[in-house]
């Protein structure tokens, strides 16, 4: 009874916690502000003023990055401290994990190439199920294996510092899965059917970003296919095999109902801004109409806690594609629309 009632407090949390988003049509109208000084005041009054201490930092990739990726640590954060103890806080430590995993990978190439411990630069972030402070702490790449506590994690590490090539996109490929894995493994154990739909969807978008990504870059297919073995979504990666490079994926995907819009976007938006970061944002928006749609079903279910933390990521990808538009001279209609939900 008291579970129940802790999971149902939770949900009315978050709805509350959901009304304090940026709306996406407020954010969408500051691609015309020309002022950087407008544009920083108008920033100032979010979530996110706290971390721009002045309008010249609205063109600072690092800057940009570190303020997104930190409000969506403390909104994390914030879900965490409330479902203390709950199944919930388990799904949601697991889905955060994914940054202790980029943390890993940092650590990892850190060492590989050479570089000091003081050179490491890691997500502002202590870790959701890892401990990524003793991590950074290692001074041999071989000593990382003994310091990552999940077997999954380690082994996977083992297996890409065991090969020859050391491919830095292997690992990449490698920690995607991992962490594919591990969240759904989580959820079909301690979450109920919203959970698990949502979640799916998440993954199923995660996966197809990556493929599309590794199509982009030229990453070679049996590498990929060898990566990602025995991974769920299946038809995503039979297509991807029967590509032989970006456009025909596209074009492949663009015949199957459920990816239509979202390769059309893809496809145009490389044409028209020339740039791989599209390829995140639009996977990105997918991730979050999909997430929206699957709540709106039941916005009383526990599914809404998980459909709040891929909005507020939402968010934080707009922001930084309104920013990183405007330091790349990209055109104010364009962004408007890269922003704008795609019809299907």
């Amino acid at each position: 009874m008291l579970r129940n009632a802790k999971i149902k407090y939770l949900i009315v949390r978050t709805h509350g916690l959901s009304s304090h988003l940026i709306d996406p049509s407020e954010m969408r109208s500051w691609v015309f502000i020309d002022d950087n000084r407008v544009l920083f005041d108008k920033i100032s009054q979010t979530p996110y003023g706290g971390f721009f201490e002045k309008p010249e930092d609205l063109s600072d990739p690092i800057k940009i990055e570190e303020a997104t990726m930190r409000v969506n640590f403390i909104r994390a954060n914030k879900l965490i401290s409330l479902s203390r103890g709950s199944y919930i806080e388990t799904i949601l430590r697991t889905y955060m994990s994914k940054y202790d995993l980029e943390n890993i990978r940092r650590i990892v190439f850190s060492r590989l190439f050479g570089r000091g411990l003081e050179r490491v630069s890691l997500l502002p972030q202590e870790g959701y199920l890892q401990d990524t402070a003793r991590l950074s702490k290692i001074e041999r790449l071989e000593d990382i294996i003994e310091v990552i506590e999940d077997r999954r994690i380690s082994s996977g590490v083992a297996s890409w510092l065991s090969s020859e090539r050391r491919d830095p996109s292997e690992l990449d490929l490698i920690l995607t899965k991992i962490y594919i894995d591990l969240l759904l493994e989580t959820v079909e154990k301690k979450g109920g059917k919203p959970i698990y739909e949502i979640i799916s969807s998440y993954l199923e978008n995660i996966l197809l970003g990556t493929l599309l990504k590794s199509k982009y870059l030229r990453i070679s297919d049996e590498l990929v296919i060898r990566s990602l073995s025995k991974i769920p979504f299946r038809k995503l990666i039979d297509v991807f095999e029967l590509s032989k490079d970006l456009d025909e994926f596209l074009d492949k995907l663009i015949n199957i109902s459920p990816y239509r819009a979202i390769s059309l976007e893809v496809r145009d938006s490389l044409r028209e801004v020339g740039e791989p970061w599209v390829i995140e944002h639009s996977v990105s928006k997918r991730a979050y109409a999909e997430a929206l749609r699957i709540s709106l079903r039941s916005p009383m279910s526990d599914a809404y806690i998980f459909s709040y933390m891929i909005s507020s990521e939402w968010e934080s990808q707009s922001l930084r594609t309104v920013l990183f538009g405007r330091i790349s001279g990209v055109p104010r209609e364009l962004l408007y629309n890269l922003l704008t939900p795609r019809e299907t």
